[in-house]
């Protein structure tokens, strides 16, 4: 799943199979494919010298599974679906983005990138020490899911 995290983040997801607990049965799970529909949308600013990145992930989602609980023609249970895809994927990557930051310290996902544009020379860039002030970063993570309802669902590449 950090993969995925990681792939999703840096843009570089093309399409991958996840399976997260079914909503309607705890005793199940739903397959879905999921796509990148567009490119994650990074802003970072500093508040009170700590790094707060706000990341915002736009994905597209079709069914892989077929279960007795889950009706897949209910505009409801597709929504149902959608929303609990969201925040199952927003706690996945809030879990990997905070992991590299507090346990690894370590800025694999780049946003370095993002925060060079804060500082007016290179000097003040060498200064802030990035990498070691990356380890107080804070995290907005929000994921937009559109997942095919009704009979695309059961049309799934």
């Amino acid at each position: 799943m950090e993969t995925i995290c990681y792939l999703l983040v840096t843009n570089n997801l093309k399409t991958c199979t996840i399976s997260i607990p079914n909503p309607f049965n705890n005793n199940s799970t739903i397959d879905l494919r999921i796509n990148q529909k567009k490119k994650p949308k990074i802003d970072l600013e500093f508040i009170n010298g700590s790094p707060y990145i706000s990341i915002e992930v736009f994905l597209e989602g079709f069914g892989l599974s077929l279960d007795e609980y889950t009706n897949y023609d209910s505009i409801e249970d597709i929504k149902s679906i959608n929303e609990y895809t969201e925040e199952y994927l927003k706690v996945q990557l809030e879990n990997y983005l905070y992991k590299t930051s507090k346990e690894f310290n370590s800025d694999i996902s780049g946003f370095g990138k993002y925060a060079l544009s804060k500082y007016l020379t290179w000097d003040e860039w060498t200064n802030s020490n990035w990498l070691n002030n990356y380890k107080n970063a804070f995290f907005d993570v929000k994921v937009n899911m559109y997942v095919n309802s009704g009979y695309e669902f059961n049309k799934s590449p």
